[in-house]
């Protein structure tokens, strides 16, 4: 998100992440911005410089249609209630969620509604919209997320509008370059267990595999497959593709350019492998929070 604002002419003024790995990446991408390494349960607001818009992105796994759907009953869910704290203590005059589509069905539209509640009893008008990256962002990924804006001021609200869809001019052959050879990290070989297996399932040259708890399969419209934060955790929940040198999983470049990211965007020497696939599943698509970070910017300099 902070990358997407930056390219919209926004200034950083502080961030606050508790994930050691997550700020090795921050501050190795972002030297110049204060980043408080706590659970933000700890932090007091009143400590830290006043905003014009507030970014936020709550955890999803308490809502994800792969996880378990305990949503505000579960601990990580429950960390929206510290956005409301901090937005009731800056009042700023823009907030900016997102998180998976499923927050608008989750508990029957409850959960939604909550997070709703929570922004109008502080004064706030919203407006939201689900979004795929490969529509709205110009990548070749299937990444349905719901974006949330939320106006202290009703007249930004009035004029605000999310972007329409644009042209996918880019696709998955632009990335993967199949025929370059990759680290040999990335690559599995006859001592993989299921090798043979994998072999017989994974065998098209034009497509990605996604791979979900046991089962492995194609995607038909030769798109990425949604990027998860269990590619880390999991390492064989990788997707999977085949190019000129054998059958190997996507590679963090690729996760990389799949989420928009600019070219001068690295990970940190310190940062292992599976701390990568994981912050890049849990992180947006850039070119599309970028698009509606350019709109409440604009509404910014109008004034």
């Amino acid at each position: 998100m902070d990358i997407a604002f930056k390219q919209s002419g926004c200034k950083i003024a502080w961030a606050i992440e508790k994930d050691a790995a997550c700020c090795r990446t921050y501050r190795h991408n972002f030297k110049e911005t204060l980043l408080i390494e706590k659970d933000i349960r700890i932090v007091d607001p009143l400590n830290l410089h006043k905003v014009d818009i507030m970014t936020a992105g709550f955890p999803c796994q308490p809502f994800s249609v792969a996880g378990n759907q305990r949503g505000l009953s579960d601990p990580r869910g429950y960390l929206f209630y510290e956005v409301g704290r901090f937005v009731a203590c800056h009042k700023p005059r823009f907030v900016f969620l997102e998180n998976v589509s499923n927050l608008i069905a989750h508990n029957n539209g409850k959960t939604f509604n909550v997070v709703h509640d929570v922004l109008a009893e502080l004064g706030y008008s919203i407006r939201y919209k689900v979004m795929r990256a490969s529509l709205y962002g110009g990548v070749p990924q299937i990444r349905d997320r719901i974006y949330i804006v939320a106006f202290r001021e009703q007249s930004d609200c009035d004029m605000f509008e999310f972007p329409n869809e644009i042209d996918l001019t880019v696709s998955i052959e632009d990335i993967l370059k199949r025929n370059i050879s990759k680290h040999k990290v990335y690559y599995y070989d006859k001592s993989t267990p299921f090798y043979k297996h994998l072999c017989n399932i994974v065998s098209r040259h034009d497509s990605i595999y996604r791979v979900y708890r046991d089962s492995i399969k194609v995607t038909q419209n030769r798109m990425c497959p949604t990027l998860t934060a269990t590619m880390g955790t999991r390492p064989n929940q990788v997707h999977l593709v085949v190019d000129d040198f054998g059958l190997r999983k996507i590679t963090i470049q690729e996760c990389l350019d799949f989420q928009g990211f600019p070219q001068q965007f690295k990970f940190p020497h310190n940062i292992t492998l599976e701390d990568a696939y994981k912050q890049i599943g849990n992180s947006v698509c850039v070119p599309v929070v970028k698009r509606i970070a350019d709109i409440i910017s604009s509404l910014v300099i109008k004034e």
